[in-house]
């Protein structure tokens, strides 16, 4: 019964409140929905997470920003403090992104969430924070300061890392890098962007969850006895790191040449590349250990891969649109 009741009504809910702020301005009302996304999500938790001190870990962190922004919206509506407002509803949603130096709930938190929990987690319980981020002004030192720490820690703490969600955590903060340059210049390309983000996170968990697979030493060991779909991690993979001729590789190139051409910051130009050639790195050292060095065991050895499948048609449906097209 909660199966259902999970997919059709809460997940329902989770989108129409995601989606409604974005035909507003107020802060107020969007902090509202905002509030109303965070039940529906904490919900999903109680039934997903054995684990119930996280769940009030991630109750506490919500708390505080909550706490943070409706406090900033009192500071701008009575006394007129714009500066102070304005960091301290920084500050909130900074913490609601997990971008650094306030990241670090993120990575202990997805330990113990399942695949669909984290997923929504990483795109669409971001969509409302960077929605507010972009009606509030920020001074370019404050913007160029978090796509600087967005592009150094993470590859740096995915290097020892051998926990597949926390590397994807991880993946989530160096994104938001991108995606909050994006957001400052060009709404449209942010949202083209984060949609391309969605559809290939929603390829690679689906293909996580539906083949059930083991894990050892915590890395994803890719070895179906179809040879075929050896290469659909390494895809998915490849896709988020940026490789040619993917999309987020048309995407990142389009952004570089947008940032270049709407400012002279090539110090921030520079790392943002060398950020993407280390994601690369890591990506490829992990999806090359799983496949060919790591040996492969499945609860469901009579998994079936065909397109007639309907898991099947959502996994290459989702891998097209994310790996070959770029409107």
């Amino acid at each position: 019964m909660f199966t259902l009741f999970s997919k059709y009504f809460i997940f329902s809910n989770l989108v129409i409140s995601s989606v409604i702020p974005l035909f507003s301005s107020d802060l107020l009302m969007i902090w509202f929905f905002m509030e109303i996304n965070n039940l529906l999500f904490i919900f999903t938790l109680n039934f997903s997470i054995k684990n119930k001190k996280m769940i009030f870990f991630y109750f506490f962190i919500q708390t505080i920003i909550s706490f943070l922004i409706i406090y900033s919206l009192i500071l701008n509506n009575l006394f007129m403090y714009s500066n102070v407002s304005n960091f301290f509803l920084t500050f909130a949603l900074l913490m609601k992104l997990s971008i650094p130096p306030f990241h670090l709930w993120l990575p202990l938190l997805a330990k113990f969430m399942n695949w669909h929990s984290l997923l929504l987690l990483l795109t669409m319980m971001k969509i409302i924070p960077f929605y507010m981020i972009s009606l509030i002004k920020l001074n370019l030192i404050i913007i160029y300061s978090i796509i600087f720490l967005c592009s150094i820690l993470p590859p740096y703490l995915m290097l020892n890392l051998t926990n597949f969600k926390m590397l994807l955590s991880y993946s989530s903060i160096n994104q938001s890098g991108w995606m909050m340059f994006l957001i400052y210049f060009k709404i449209f390309i942010w949202f083209k962007y984060f949609m391309f983000y969605t559809f290939i996170s929603l390829s690679l968990f689906n293909l996580i969850y539906y083949s059930k697979m083991f894990f050892h030493n915590n890395f994803l060991p890719f070895n179906y006895h179809q040879t075929y779909l050896n290469f659909m991690p390494l895809i998915f993979m490849f896709n988020m790191a940026g490789l040619p001729p993917f999309s987020f590789f048309l995407m990142k190139w389009y952004s570089i040449f947008l940032f270049s051409y709407s400012s002279n910051q090539l110090i921030i130009l520079i790392m943002l590349m060398l950020s993407s050639l280390i994601m690369l790195y890591i990506y490829t050292n992990m999806m090359i250990s799983s496949v060919f060095f790591f040996q492969f065991k499945s609860k469901l050895h009579n998994f079936k891969f065909f397109i007639n499948n309907t898991k099947s048609a959502l996994i290459y449906s989702t891998l097209f649109i994310s790996s070959i097209l770029f409107l």
